[in-house]
C-alpha cells in the first residue's frame, strides 16, 4: 500500500520551511502522498487567519499536497494537546494515513515517545505537582516542565531531557501529536522533521527558514517583496499573495481565483468587544478555560479596553498567557462554550478545501473513511453546533475581510 503522509497545518502563509517539509516526506517516502488538516479561518493562536482557507489550500496544492482538509474551528482553535487530537482523530479515521509528519526542535523520536508517555500515564504524582504548579501561578507549559523535573529527580522519571522538551512549542505540539495517537491506539508512524534556522524570529532578516509571524508583519508592512523573498518560492504561489494584498486594499469581492482578500489582526477588535459586552459574568464564566475569577477581571476590563490588544495586556499575567487569552477571546468572539467543547470530543466531520486533479484516485479512499468528508458546503451537517460555529467563523472573517457573508459555499479547489 503506498504511503500516505498526513499533516496538520494552519499556512498562514505557506513558505519555505514548509516547503523543505514536503520535500523531506518524499524524500524520505518515495511516491508518498500528503493529506494536509488545515484550520480554517481561525487559527490555534486564536487569531483570525490573515488570509483565507481556500486560497492557503490553493498554495499548498500548488507546491504539492495532494489533499487539503479543514479542521472544524471547534478543534483548530484549541490548546495544543486538543488541537493535535482533533488534527491526529481526523488523520487516524480517514482509515488509510500511514504516517504523520511534524515539526520539532528535537529529532529524537524515542525521547519525544518517552515523554509523550510519560504526559499520558499521568502518574498521579505528576498530576499532584502539576496541580501545585498551576495553584502557584505558573503557565500550563512551565508547571509541566517543573513537574517533569521533579520527577526525574525523584526518581520517577530516569530519562535526562524530558523536561527539556517541554518548554519549546513545537516540541510541545509534536509531543501532544504522539499522545493523540497513544489515546486514539493509532497505528499510524510519527515521521518528525527537525526544524532548522529563525523560525521562531519575528524578523526576516534572521538568518535560515522564515517563520510565518515574521512573514505576515512583513505583509502587513507593506513589505511585500521582502516576503516574497522570504517566502522564497520556485513554486508557483507567492505572486499570489501580493495579488492578494492588493485586493484586500481595494477591498474587492471575492472571485473564485488564486488571490484572496486580507482580514486584518484588528478587524473584529469592535466586534469582539461588543460582544463581550453584552456578556454578563455567568455567561463569561461559561467560555472553555475561564475560572478563578478571571471572568470578573474579563467582564470589567472589556468596558474599558478599545482594542483586542489593549484587552489582552490588561489581562495577561504569569498565570494567564498571550496564547491562552487570545483563544480565549476567539471563543468569545465565536460564540464557542464549554459545554460544546465537552459534548463533542473528537470531530465527526472535515470540509473538502482542494485537492490535485492527479490525485483524484484518493477520493474513493476519502468517501469510505468513518469521518464525514464534506465536500459540498451545502450538503455539511447544517443541523450541528460544530458546522453551524464553522459558517459563523467563516461569516466573521469575511466580515473583518470587508466581503460578503456567505463565501463557505464555495466549491473545493482542483488544481491541475
Amino acid at each position: 500500500m503506498p504511503e500516505v503522509v498526513g499533516i496538520i497545518c494552519e499556512y498562514d502563509p505557506f513558505h519555505t520551511g514548509h516547503a523543505r517539509q514536503f520535500a523531506l516526506i518524499r524524500e524520505r517516502l518515495p511516491g508518498a502522498s500528503i493529506i494536509c488538516i488545515m484550520s480554517g479561518c481561525f487559527t490555534q493562536r486564536g487569531m483570525p487567519a490573515l488570509y483565507a482557507p481556500a486560497f492557503r489550500a490553493n498554495v499548498a496544492l500548488r507546491a504539492g499536497a495532494d489533499f487539503v482538509l479543514e479542521l472544524p474551528a471547534l478543534f483548530a482553535v484549541r490548546e495544543a494537546e486538543r488541537f493535535a487530537l482533533g488534527g491526529v482523530s481526523v488523520l487516524h479515521q480517514l482509515g488509510f494515513v500511514t504516517h504523520i509528519s511534524f515539526g520539532c526542535e528535537s529529532d529524537d523520536l524515542s525521547l519525544l515517545w518517552e515523554t509523550a508517555d510519560v504526559l499520558e500515564a499521568q502518574d498521579p504524582h505528576f498530576s499532584l505537582l502539576l496541580k501545585a504548579h498551576l495553584k502557584g501561578g505558573k503557565s500550563f507549559a512551565a508547571a509541566q516542565g517543573l513537574a517533569l523535573r521533579e520527577m526525574m529527580a525523584a526518581g520517577k522519571v530516569f530519562r535526562p531531557g524530558l523536561q527539556d522538551l517541554v518548554s519549546t512549542p513545537n516540541n510541545i505540539l509534536a509531543i501532544c501529536y504522539l499522545r493523540a495517537l497513544l489515546r486514539l491506539g493509532s497505528s499510524i508512524q510519527p515521521l518528525p522533521v527537525l526544524r532548522v534556522g529563525a523560525y521562531h524570529a519575528k524578523e526576516l532578516n534572521a538568518p535560515g527558514f522564515p517563520s510565518a509571524t515574521a512573514i505576515r508583519a512583513a505583509i502587513l508592512r507593506g513589505e511585500l517583496s521582502q516576503a516574497e523573498a522570504a517566502c522564497g518560492y520556485a513554486l508557483p504561489g507567492l505572486p499570489l499573495f501580493m495579488d492578494a494584498t492588493l485586493a484586500g486594499q481595494a477591498n474587492t469581492r471575492f472571485a473564485p481565483t488564486p488571490a484572496s482578500p486580507l482580514c486584518l489582526p484588528d478587524a473584529l477588535d469592535s466586534v469582539l468587544l461588543a460582544q463581550l459586552r453584552q456578556m454578563d459574568k455567568e455567561a463569561i464564566l461559561l467560555l472553555p478555560d475561564c475560572a478563578e475569577g478571571l471572568e470578573n477581571l474579563l467582564y470589567r476590563v472589556c468596558r474599558e479596553a478599545v482594542s483586542r490588544d489593549e484587552l489582552i495586556d490588561a489581562l495577561k499575567s504569569k498565570r494567564y498567557t498571550h496564547a491562552r487569552l487570545s483563544r480565549l477571546l476567539a471563543h468569545a468572539l465565536l460564540g464557542i462554550m464549554r459545554d460544546l467543547q465537552e459534548a463533542v470530543p473528537l470531530p465527526t466531520y472535515v470540509r473538502l478545501l482542494g485537492f490535485r486533479k492527479e490525485s483524484e484516485s484518493l477520493l474513493g479512499g476519502l468517501r469510505s473513511s468513518s469521518v464525514n468528508v464534506v465536500s459540498k458546503a451545502a450538503n455539511g451537517p447544517l443541523a450541528d453546533p460544530a458546522w453551524q460555529l464553522d459558517a459563523r467563523a467563516y461569516d466573521l472573517w469575511a466580515l473583518g475581510a470587508k466581503i460578503p457573508a456567505g463565501f463557505i459555499m464555495r466549491q473545493p479547489v482542483e488544481v491541475v
